[in-house]
């Protein structure tokens, strides 16, 4: 990891910790009605998500709606893989402190399937700063294909170029309290018309 690329995480993390709850719970209600006009979440059978932490754009809505769009949930686990998981059924702390499923196994996704990544930095090419480790590169690299990469992310977020290691794993699109960003090679079953969608 570049020293460049730490300084972002920290510098933008903090700026993160910093938003107030209005703004973060306006961006999720901002973020949903775009997730469920978007024609890869219209056509998915399963949704990869994640709890949010620190003032990340908020999941719980989304999440209980793509239960209610009858698609199936599944969230990361630390230890490798996704699991199936509902809202209101248990979760363990996991590595790092991140929430993930209790008493799981982990599975392949059903496909197609929407993957939504927590984002720290992000830029147009899809490169995207995490919380740092690589676990979501290490989680794309052991799932089929079929999946089309979201991250969910602030518009004060991104940059104009990132630094990128070769292992990082690019997303497809990014979704904003703003807009939908698509990013670099957009899978050809994750197209979309530009009509009638707000992208930049």
């Amino acid at each position: 990891m570049t020293v460049e690329k730490r300084a972002i995480r920290q510098q933008l993390r903090e700026q993160r910790r910093g938003l107030s709850a209005d703004i973060v719970e306006a961006a999720g209600r901002a973020v949903q009605p775009r997730l469920q006009a978007f024609p890869p979440y219209q056509v998915a059978r399963a949704v990869i998500g994640y709890i949010a932490d620190e003032n990340e754009v908020p999941t719980a809505a989304l999440l209980a709606g793509s239960v209610r769009d009858a698609l199936i949930v599944y969230l990361p686990l630390t230890a490798g893989g996704v699991a199936r998981w509902r809202p209101g059924q248990d979760l363990a702390v996991g590595r790092g402190g991140v929430r993930e499923p209790a008493c799981s196994v982990p599975e392949q996704p059903e496909i197609p399937a929407l993957a939504l990544v927590p984002v720290v930095a992000w830029d147009r090419y899809g490169t995207r700063v995490g919380r740092g480790g690589g676990f979501y590169d290490r989680l794309f690299a052991t799932l089929r294909s079929g999946i089309t990469r979201v991250g969910l992310a602030y518009e004060f977020q991104e940059f104009s170029r990132l630094p990128r290691d070769v292992w990082d794993v690019s997303m497809h699109f990014v979704i904003t309290e703003r807009r939908i960003v698509p990013c670099g090679d957009v899978p050809v079953e994750a197209s979309v018309q530009k009509g009638g969608l707000q992208l930049s």
